[in-house]
């Protein structure tokens, strides 16, 4: 797939942000981007320290960034690279990821198929069951209504999957929300073996898989953790700079995200009627969740929360 080559500031975006970890809440009207790559940049200062951290309570984002155990093992150690290293009075941290995830057949492109929240954006899918490949792709983990259900893509690469997660309430961090996605994976497996409920998980002659575009390469500076400071045997730390840049793409062809994190302290600084089958119309139209992880990894790599049509490619 197509590398990126383009980078925009998250300034230009009025209705996203990005969020150090799946901790941090989020809002119900606002895009929200999450990748590991911070979560290793701040693992390299930690590995450089060598000591435990001792944070002041009033930098509620850094305690949060420390405190995080859901970024290990989301992806093996060949993925990925991350490096420390000291100049002067300052420790560089940097880490980096990038993965392809294309599909072994093309899905159905749109045009003028889909509004998101009223707006026209490109979307890909397929409409009914045709015999066609990319049923195969797309599977149902679970459906309760149009309004509520947990679908996943297969890419060529079966280590990886792409979830894409309509729900039927807010949450307010992405933390959240995982459990409640795991619990609906049980369910739906328990589910399928129901003969009254296999209707729910087969792609069926009306059924519709209606997905919108994307395609972004963003960065931003962490105000929230610049300046920071903290403690370890006896040194003083200040953060200078926490950087993040996260692109991620996904269309008919398969998806690719690509992050880098760059982190800079200083020290020595002082201070329906569900058992009756009818046609499931899983359209991405209003506010829903994309996971990325690798399957054998409790946790994802990639979270965006979509709420609003920014980063998506409108037509």
């Amino acid at each position: 797939m197509d590398t990126f080559d383009y980078e925009d500031n998250i300034s230009k975006f009025a209705n996203t942000v990005f969020v150090p970890t799946m901790e941090h809440r989020i809002s119900a009207e606002t895009n929200a981007v999450y990748c590991v790559t911070l979560l290793y940049a701040w693992d390299e200062i930690r590995k450089t320290i060598q000591t435990p951290l001792t944070i002041p309570s009033r930098h509620h984002d850094l305690t949060l960034l420390n405190a995080d155990l859901w970024f290990r093992n989301t992806l093996n150690p060949n993925e990925y690279t991350a490096e420390g290293l000291v100049e002067g009075d300052k420790i560089i941290t940097r880490a980096t990821f990038k993965k392809n995830l294309p599909f072994d057949h093309q899905f159905e492109s749109y045009d003028n198929r889909l509004k998101f929240t009223g707006t026209k954006v490109a979307s890909f899918g397929f409409i009914g069951n045709h015999g066609h490949e990319c049923n195969d792709q797309a599977r149902i983990l679970y459906y309760q209504n149009d309004r509520h259900f947990l679908v996943k893509l297969v890419p060529e690469d079966t280590a990886h999957e792409i979830l894409l997660y309509m729900p039927d309430h807010t949450f307010s961090t992405i933390s959240e929300m995982l459990p409640e996605v795991k619990q609906l994976m049980e369910k739906g497996n328990m589910e399928r073996k129901q003969a009254s409920q296999k209707w729910k998980y087969n792609i069926l002659e009306e059924d519709e898989l209606i997905i919108p575009k994307f395609d972004f390469d963003i960065s931003t500076v962490y105000n929230s953790l610049a300046g920071n400071r903290f403690s370890a045997a006896n040194t003083d730390y200040s953060i200078e700079t926490a950087w993040q840049r996260t692109a991620f793409h996904l269309d008919e062809s398969g998806a690719a995200v690509e992050s880098e994190a760059t982190i800079i302290c200083t020290y020595g600084i002082v201070e329906e009627n569900p058992n009756k089958p009818q046609p499931k119309k899983m359209v991405f139209n209003r506010p829903f969740y994309i996971l990325l992880k690798r399957t054998d990894a409790a946790n994802p790599y990639f979270v965006l929360w979509v709420a609003n049509p920014e980063l998506m490619v409108t037509e």
